[in-house]
């Protein structure tokens, strides 16, 4: 049973990645093409823009879990599944923003403020599911197959990759809108089919 449920996190971590990883994907295509980056009298090179989920991770990294550690605390602990659901859902969140913003915006560009924003929310829904995820891989493990479990985490990180570079194909064949849409309902797709794993491994947890 253990395995069963693994491979169901496993397959809710693939689709998710597939639309996380636009980020490195997809997204630049857009930020150079579909935001406004001016700031006074420069242009904020795209690459800026790339830096800012890794600048976050550092600097969110400590407030969030100084977050978890108080509510563990109050025992108002959020289980690792539903943790991960969660994240999945602000990641949904992000993309829907992006959705919304170039549905209103037409052919105009998006003021880079709004793609600031969209990292924030991005950054925090990945630090709820991808460290998450990990963990659970381990605490799930069978006994002398630790390692084997864990590397099976990664596996599903590299076919989330893979399913990344499919989904990215439809980039040029669906408006923009459309496209970050899509990326949402991924998003929310991994997020219910980790709801339903919650109970399941909450019992054998």
């Amino acid at each position: 049973r253990i395995w069963w449920l693994l491979l169901g996190v496993g397959i809710a971590a693939t689709i998710f990645r597939g639309a996380y990883e636009q980020v490195g994907n997809t997204l630049p295509l857009w930020i150079d093409t579909g935001v406004d980056r001016a700031w006074g009298a420069i242009a904020i090179p795209m690459t800026w823009f790339q830096s800012l989920n890794p600048l976050l991770v550092i600097a969110m990294t400590p407030l969030l879990l100084m977050a978890w550690r108080r509510r563990a605390g109050s025992g108002r602990e959020t289980s690792p599944a539903m943790r991960m659901a969660i994240g999945a859902l602000i990641v949904a969140a992000a993309y829907l923003l992006l959705a919304v913003l170039t549905a209103l915006a037409g052919d105009a560009r998006v003021g880079w403020p709004w793609l600031v924003a969209f990292f924030v929310i991005l950054t925090l829904g990945e630090l709820y599911i991808l460290p998450t995820g990990l963990g659970l891989f381990a605490k799930l493990a069978p006994p002398r197959l630790g390692a084997t479990t864990v590397a099976s985490w990664f596996l599903a990180i590299f076919s989330g990759s893979l399913l990344a570079g499919l989904i990215g194909t439809l980039w040029s064949k669906a408006s923009h809108s459309g496209f970050f849409l899509l990326l949402a309902g991924l998003a929310v797709l991994a997020a219910a089919l980790l709801w339903r794993l919650d109970r399941p491994i909450r019992t054998l947890s």
